[in-house]
């Protein structure tokens, strides 16, 4: 489950559903698992129009020892994502997508798993810059590869990544893996990816053969 206690906490917080959802979620951190859905279940009960199922749902489905009970709820919380009208869900459907393609690859769909995780890497544009998207990326660019749907990546860029890994160079891998590890194969992506290499080409912090490398790569990302 990707949506943290502190974007719940973006909603009404006197809202009663919420209220219940964030106490859960509260309990949930100290342990108390069970304490936890038994309050998410409480407030899916009390929940009387879409906003409030959606919040409930996508709660509901944490923690679920039924990889099938898990894709149920995560279902019901888009079902009532998509019923709410306005933009102010736009930046929740990366992770609903995410957990949903998540429930299907557990059951062994791998066909609806490969589609829901491209619908949230269709939609990862509407997330803001920060550490919550980079980890919603980084999970949406796993799921695709584990799935086989990966966004094509040169191979040189792969190469170096695991001969940095190999001997711990900790400066090329720093420029690099933050453009890396959420790469989904955007032109967003591509430019990222463009600005990691082209800053470590400048650097000069290679040898001779790892520098026509990275400068191959400045090359192919450019178009020429």
């Amino acid at each position: 489950m990707f949506v943290s206690k502190q974007a719940i906490m973006e909603f009404d917080p006197n809202n009663p559903v919420i209220k219940l959802c964030v106490e859960g979620m509260n309990v949930e951190g100290e342990g108390n698992i069970r304490e936890a859905q038994q309050l998410f279940q409480q407030a899916w009960n009390m929940a009387g129009n879409d906003f409030e199922k959606f919040t409930a749902a996508h709660y509901l489905a944490r923690n679920q020892e039924d990889p099938n009970d898990n894709l149920k709820w995560n279902l019901e919380a888009l079902t009532h994502a998509n019923a709410i009208k306005g933009d102010g869900l736009q930046g929740h459907y990366p992770s609903l997508y995410l957990n949903v393609g998540k429930s299907y690859e557990t059951l062994r769909d791998m066909e609806e798993a490969a589609r829901h995780y491209q619908l949230a890497a269709d939609s990862s544009a509407d997330l803001p810059a920060g550490k919550y998207t980079d980890m919603i990326r980084s999970g949406i660019s796993a799921g695709l590869q584990r799935v086989g749907k990966a966004a094509p990546m040169d191979e040189a860029v792969t190469q170096l990544i695991e001969r940095w890994c190999e001997r711990k160079d900790l400066k090329s891998l720093a420029a690099v893996l933050p453009a890396y590890v959420g790469y989904l194969g955007t032109e967003s992506d591509r430019g990222k990816l463009l600005s990691a290499f082209s800053y470590l080409s400048a650097m000069r912090c290679l040898d001779e053969e790892e520098q026509g490398m990275v400068e191959g790569v400045v090359k192919r990302l450019n178009g020429i």
